[in-house]
């Protein structure tokens, strides 16, 4: 879904998009018309008018809801016992001497690396097992500097990860979403938490700093 929340002219928009086909991106969830949808900031309003736009993508997911407990499992046992009780298929992949794809310079690690990968890995499954959509947000911000705000969505609209990329980069995201795998993308891997996911949010038991003083205040 593409969402434009900006009401300034269209000859900055139309440099924005110049040679990519955003609308095809996001098929038919493209709202452009700032007359309708100019939230400014308060862009998450626009799921007041139009709460369906949180119903589709991957929580059409078979078994969604047991993803999500297993992934929130797996980084509460790391969390709690370190390597030793980590997916031992994940250890074995990113400890192979041969190298893993999808893992870059994944090979053979040992000691901190280990840990530091694992711990990224699992944190990273962890949070995209609540993902159930995603958003290209243009605002005076991506009109200003030519980078729109790529954002991935929860059931309640809020922000998981985001992270601003260029139109011609957001466009490139379309294909991994359709097929599953978009947390190979670096919108992804280097978006910033939204709120709810940082500490201190509803979601913020996900990060695995929570899980360990949670780990430590249930010990004995």
């Amino acid at each position: 879904m593409a969402h434009r929340s900006s009401s300034s002219g269209n000859a900055k928009h139309d440099e924005l998009v110049e040679g990519i086909q955003m609308d095809m991106a996001v098929e038919d969830q493209l709202l452009n018309n700032p007359l309708l949808y100019n939230y400014e900031a308060d862009w998450q309003r626009v799921f007041e008018v139009l709460p369906e736009l949180l119903e589709p993508g991957l929580d059409a997911w078979p078994y969604r809801e047991d993803r999500q407990r297993k992934a929130v499992e797996a980084l509460r046992a790391y969390a709690a016992g370190g390597v030793a009780r980590a997916p031992p298929d994940l250890v074995e992949n990113l400890s192979c001497p041969n190298g893993v794809p999808g893992f870059p310079g994944a090979v053979g690690m040992r000691g901190e690396e280990l840990e530091y990968h694992l711990a990224k890995a699992l944190q990273s499954d962890a949070h995209r097992a609540f993902v159930i959509g995603w958003l290209v947000l243009e605002d005076e911000e991506a009109l200003e500097t030519g980078n729109v705000a790529v954002i991935f969505l929860d059931t309640l609209g809020n922000v998981v990860r985001s992270k601003r990329v260029t139109a011609e980069e957001a466009e490139q995201l379309a294909p991994l979403w359709q097929d599953l795998s978009f947390d190979e993308s670096s919108e992804w891997e280097d978006g910033e938490l939204g709120p709810e996911y940082q500490r201190g949010g509803s979601r913020g038991y996900l990060l695995l700093d929570s899980m360990r003083d949670a780990s430590i205040e249930s010990a004995p």
